[in-house]
């Protein structure tokens, strides 16, 4: 994992390092995901019914309807610049949907709006944060997502519109920015679900494993994946904050209430974050009592065993000094005797012990 780790990160900034010199605005993709073609449908809906082409198709546009134009993978600059020039997209906003490393964000042009996604997914086999960056852009009853990657993140958005659910199909390109916000901060609660259930499987190895070096890298790992949710989320928050303060007309004061939803929906998250941070603390403090806890019952027993032992071992001692004076040593029985006295001894330490309660 750590060597991978270096390779994206050898990776990226090969990438970023291409576009020192270059002019603002120039597309150049930064991410490091596979070079492959775009994926794009269109979607055109409206009360009415609904149009899905597996293509991008701008032309398919109808006054009154709602056009969504989903972008999938980003590797092919050249589409995507001629996108944006299609669309009139500031040249600005079209060099920040290629350069994948941008934080959350809402920034207002006079033909739309741009707003910066991050869609994030919990790894529990590495313990680690996947990253996708999701750019939308609001204009005039159109909708434009750009993904980095192939999946369907909105498959669930897609359904509604043709199953015609809710109110989605009633409401404009305004109310699917909202849903596609919604969808994308709901897949915050499944990561932190995931989390939960990593964290519970780490309390159970600390209580039943003998073996916790691979608990300790595990919780070091959650804390970077903690910080790094965190690092995500805040931005986002000042992110929908700007949204709900719009006064953008693309905007209207209805879409207001979702919008706080989503809102609520980010404090939420943070609150589980910081509910998360703190158990992760009393993990480390449990994986150390339980070290400590393990510590001492080897001490004990070696204890334990060391006090019988000076006992039998005075004895043994006593009787191996071998003066000529000793008339146990020419005793007939004195063998069979002593080690019956020390056999005697050790059972009476050990229930002694017993009643204690020390063993």
């Amino acid at each position: 994992m750590l060597n991978q780790a270096m390779s994206i990160t050898k990776k990226v900034k090969r990438l970023i390092s291409t576009k020192k010199g270059l002019p603002p605005g120039t597309p150049v993709y930064t991410g490091y995901r596979e070079s492959r073609p775009p994926e794009v449908r269109t979607i055109v809906y409206d009360t009415t019914g609904v149009e899905l082409v597996e293509k991008y198709a701008p032309e398919n546009r109808k006054p009154g309807k709602t056009t969504w134009i989903d972008i999938r993978n980003l590797s092919d600059s050249q589409f995507i610049n001629h996108v944006g020039g299609q669309f009139d997209i500031h040249p600005l906003v079209v060099e920040d949907i290629l350069n994948t490393r941008q934080r959350p964000k809402t920034d207002e042009y006079d033909n739309g709006i741009f707003i910066v996604l991050p869609n994030i997914r919990f790894q529990a086999g590495s313990v680690d944060l996947g990253y996708e960056q999701i750019a939308l852009f609001l204009t005039d009853h159109t909708v434009i997502t750009f993904q980095e990657d192939p999946d369907d993140t909105f498959s669930a958005v897609l359904n509604r519109i043709k199953e015609g659910n809710g109110r989605i199909r009633k409401k404009t390109a305004d109310y699917l920015t909202y849903a596609i916000i919604d969808t994308v901060v709901d897949n915050y609660f499944t990561a932190l679900d995931e989390i939960e259930v990593t964290m519970l499987d780490i309390e159970h190895q600390i209580h039943t494993s003998h073996d916790n070096n691979h608990c300790k890298t595990r919780i070091f790992a959650l804390k970077h994946v903690l910080n790094q949710f965190r690092h995500t989320t805040v931005p986002l928050r000042d992110a929908v904050s700007r949204l709900h303060r719009t006064d953008s007309l693309l905007l209207p004061v209805a879409d207001q209430v979702f919008l706080r939803d989503v809102a609520d929906h980010i404090a939420q998250v943070m609150d589980y974050l910081d509910n998360f941070k703190d158990q992760l603390i009393n993990l480390e403090a449990l994986y150390q009592a339980e070290i400590n806890n393990r510590m001492n019952n080897v001490m004990k027993l070696l204890t334990i065993i060391s006090t019988i032992f000076i006992p039998l071992s005075f004895v043994a001692g006593l009787y191996g000094m071998n003066f000529d004076n000793m008339p146990e040593l020419h005793w007939h029985y004195g063998y069979f005797v002593v080690l019956g006295a020390m056999l005697v001894l050790m059972v009476g330490m050990l229930i002694y012990f017993k009643r204690k309660n020390w063993i």
